[in-house]
């Protein structure tokens, strides 16, 4: 339906309204472009030119030799002659395609478990649980929402060091001097993995599509004989593409982008970082930098244009997420609750 009804649009004042409503979207269209465009543009300029004032919105010389270096010379061989210590952070002791297939592991697993508990969450609740249960239980569920990431922070690592126990050490065994077994999985893409496999708000999202699916379907699928996970595979699964693309891509793009918690528990395994840990060494690197110590670095086109780069690249992923998933997306808007 139309913002505006196509009834009496030649009228002067509907137009100006139309004209003032397009400008006003034109304008945060523009707004919202400019720091991709000032990323992009600061990428291809010289190392020397991004720091130059006043700046330009283009290039005089572009460069891609930048591009070139973090993707095939992002290496510990890449050696800095006479360069101060600090500014070595700004060279990765790993390639940038080992940082690059750590997101993507990391990314994948997350997806697949998120994907699979949630919809099994969000089935159960909407079509095996009571009434009574379900209001209970959705609830409870979805009330993990209000905790804030931060103050969760503390029990996800004691539990990820001592599973199942969220203590610093595995409490002993009763009238024993043994331990409970453990599972320290630090240092591990599991232990990045399995504390983001459960959202409350894709639990939210799955029950509510859910329960838009008549229940008509499923009891005749029941006196047919089919098993509850035959009907979540036949029935609930083809008519559900629409959420689960929505899903997929907030889980994409929140395990794509996760800093903090890889950050915390890969401390004691550097080759596991994913690319946004590789970013933030990088800019961290960069930014102690001294001209006169690093004249290498800087002469072989590496500088604050890099972390430019790297932001670029690491972008795409996403966009092409959206791409693939961009029909099934405009669909999800529709889903229960706001139509």
């Amino acid at each position: 339906m139309p913002l505006i009804a196509k009834v009496g649009r030649k009228k002067w004042r509907v137009r100006i309204l139309l004209l003032g409503i397009a400008i006003f979207l034109w304008l945060g269209v523009i707004i919202h472009f400019i720091p991709v465009w000032w990323a992009f543009t600061s990428s291809i300029k010289p190392w020397w030119e991004v720091y130059k004032f006043p700046p330009t919105l283009w290039p005089k010389n572009p460069t891609f030799s930048v591009y070139r270096l973090l993707l095939f010379a992002f290496t510990s061989n890449l050696k800095l002659g006479g360069g101060s210590e600090t500014a070595q952070m700004a060279l990765a002791d790993q390639p940038f395609w080992v940082f690059l297939k750590n997101s993507a592991v990391i990314t994948g697993g997350v997806m697949a478990f998120n994907l699979l508990v949630c919809a099994l969450v969000g089935y159960s609740l909407s079509k095996l649980c009571s009434p009574k249960w379900s209001r209970f239980m959705f609830l409870f569920f979805v009330g993990t929402m209000f905790v804030p990431g931060n103050a969760s922070l503390i029990p996800r690592f004691l539990l990820v060091r001592c599973f199942p126990f969220a203590t610093k050490t595995a409490p002993y065994i009763p009238f024993t001097h043994v331990r409970f077994p453990h599972i320290n999985m630090l240092n591990t893409y599991w232990g990045i993995i399995l504390p983001l496999a459960y959202n409350g708000f894709s639990v939210l999202l799955f029950k509510g599509f859910f329960d838009g699916i008549p229940n008509e379907l499923i009891n005749a699928a029941r006196l047919d004989g089919s098993s509850e996970i035959g009907i979540f595979r036949r029935i609930i699964l083809p008519l559900s593409k629409p959420v689960f693309a929505v899903v997929a891509y907030f889980s994409f793009n929140s395990a794509w982008n996760q800093f903090m918690w890889p950050l915390i528990v890969l401390t004691q395994a550097r080759h596991l970082d994913p690319l946004s840990i590789m970013l933030y060494k990088l800019q961290l690197g960069l930014s102690a930098v001294n001209p006169e110590a690093d004249r290498e670095l800087l002469e072989s086109g590496f500088g604050m244009n890099a972390v430019m780069a790297l932001g670029i690249i690491q972008s795409i992923p996403v966009f092409i997420m959206f791409i693939i998933l961009r029909e099934q997306l405009m669909k999800g808007i529709k889903l229960r609750g706001f139509k």
